[in-house]
């Protein structure tokens, strides 16, 4: 008898008490059931880690888990920490402030078992801090550009992407993406997690995309919530137009600079994993998308 894959949700969590709850409760209602759920705590100061303990013995019927970090190692360590955990064969990164949509988990997981593809990432609806929707024709998503790329699927409508430049940015953010767990094992190595303590999907979704490329489903499938605290809020925002804040601005400035070097020295790190042809073929990739 065939079975369903196991799709592994880990939460990254940090002084996000106020959201939390939500954010599983979110997980928890997928009507994909085949769940397990990882909750990495990276140090709250909060009552973050009281409030995850309070859902986890309401809900023992859930395939749940909680991590604490002794110490504060920012979010890609975060990451890395539950995916050494993870027992799925698809992963999700959620960020403890997000929403997903109960269909989430069905419609990526459809894509996936249709393509062979690192990851998926689908729209967002934009949401505050009291979950209401500010939009859902998000500029922080993708959209389509003619009609007819809407009906590429009788079921989920998706594109997947190709010839894009390494260390561009194509999709939507971190709770957007589900990922072949396959296509990402490498990253339990990664050792420099300090440098990507902000944004670290920057770094994940492109590696991924290098490994095994990538699909965006025309979906919104997450409320993605815009607050004070979050790393990737920009202000003001205008119309169709985003204005980054100087904040936001130098990181990804920093982002931009480090991430061709950096992915340079994981593969070839990792070198004897993926064979000297395959390492060659990928830095070539990453040395090209200098000049293309």
């Amino acid at each position: 008898m065939l079975k369903l894959p196991l799709v592994s949700f880990i939460v990254t969590s940090y002084n996000y008490g106020k959201y939390i709850s939500k954010t599983l409760e979110s997980i928890k209602n997928q009507t994909y059931k085949n769940i397990e759920i990882i909750v990495v705590d990276d140090c709250s100061a909060d009552n973050s880690c009281d409030i995850i303990e309070d859902f986890i013995s309401y809900n023992q019927d859930l395939k749940i888990t909680l991590i604490k970090h002794e110490q504060n190692m920012g979010q890609f360590a975060s990451m890395i920490t539950g995916l050494k955990s993870a027992q799925g064969q698809f992963i999700s990164f959620i960020d403890s402030d997000d929403i997903l949509i109960p269909q989430y988990a069905q419609n990526h997981i459809r894509v996936h078992l249709e393509t062979s593809l690192a990851f998926t990432s689908c729209q967002i609806i934009e949401i505050g801090e009291e979950d209401e929707v500010h939009t859902m024709y998000s500029t922080a998503s993708p959209h389509c550009e003619k009609l007819d790329e809407l009906f590429a699927c009788d079921k989920v409508n998706y594109k997947i992407i190709k010839h894009k430049r390494f260390g561009g940015w194509y999709w939507s953010p971190n709770s957007s993406a589900m990922f072949r767990k396959a296509s990402i094992e490498l990253i339990k190595d990664f050792q420099n997690t300090e440098n990507w303590k902000i944004c670290p999907d920057k770094f994940l979704f492109n590696f991924a995309n290098l490994i095994g490329g990538s699909a965006i489903i025309y979906t919104p499938l997450i409320g993605y919530r815009r607050h004070k605290n979050n790393a990737g809020t920009s202000n003001p925002v205008t119309g169709d137009k985003r204005l980054h804040s100087d904040y936001i601005t130098q990181i990804n400035i920093k982002n931009n600079l480090k991430i061709r070097p950096e992915t340079i020295k994981f593969l070839w790190q990792e070198k004897e994993k993926l064979g000297k042809r395959n390492t060659v073929k990928l830095i070539s990739t990453v040395l090209l998308s200098y000049l293309f």
